[in-house]
């Protein structure tokens, strides 16, 4: 589902080189739920990153889903976030001034979707991180862990095969954490979504299939 082979990544700043990735290669099958785990700085969310698309490799070469993405244009990877990808980060990025059912509906309005599928999909999206009752709240009416839950739902309101977290539970409390890291764990276990989780939470790493270790911009093993 996920390859990266020999990837590097490089940030240029004025006459310093920082390298960020070095050489990494790594891969994440089908409905596996992988974490990389390693202390603050070493690369994991560079990695995310160029898995999202959201920054491209100095070098190497990253496939999903059995395509290369190392031409990929800014609208192919549009697209391909669009239909492959559900991202859910650290801070829950809602919109205040939306419900939580609007909030999730929010990704199907931007591709133009309306009517009985946009209901059926921000229903079923609700009802998996088990919101339903909470969908006319808005965020503010709503708990750390239930946004983080809102934000889940929006990540698979248009079914994508890979959700991609990073620090999920870095603002929640450990319960709220625990919970939101059991529900990424189902969405691998009961409905085969493909899940690459950062952290640096022992706990939270202790629930994936395997564990990518991080130091320094490179993988250096597996747990």
């Amino acid at each position: 589902m996920v390859k990266l082979d020999h990837v590097c990544k490089e940030y240029v700043k004025g006459s310093t080189v920082v390298v960020a990735l070095r050489d990494v290669t790594l891969q994440v099958p089908k409905g596996q739920f992988g974490a990389l785990m390693g202390p603050s700085g070493c690369g994991k969310s560079t990695l995310l990153n160029l898995v999202a698309g959201l920054d491209v490799p100095t070098s190497g070469e990253i496939v999903l889903a059995g395509r290369s993405t190392m031409n990929f244009c800014d609208a192919e990877w549009t697209r391909l976030r669009r239909d492959l990808i559900g991202m859910v980060f650290q801070t829950f990025h809602l919109i205040p001034g939306l419900t939580a059912w609007e909030n999730v509906a929010l990704p199907l309005w931007l591709k133009g979707e309306t009517g009985k599928t946009v209901r059926t999909r921000v229903a079923e999206s609700l009802e998996t991180v088990g919101l339903q009752p909470r969908a006319h709240h808005r965020s503010s009416e709503l708990s750390g862990g239930e946004q983080q839950r809102v934000a889940i739902a929006r990540a698979l309101v248009h079914r994508p095969a890979l959700i991609l977290a990073d620090e999920p539970t870095g603002n929640l409390d450990s319960k709220s954490g625990g919970e939101v890291i059991g529900l990424l764990r189902t969405l691998s276990q009961e409905f085969g979504q493909t899940v690459l989780l950062v952290t640096h939470s022992q706990e939270a790493a202790r629930q994936a299939d395997v564990v990518h270790l991080m130091r320094d911009g490179q993988v250096e093993g597996m747990s």
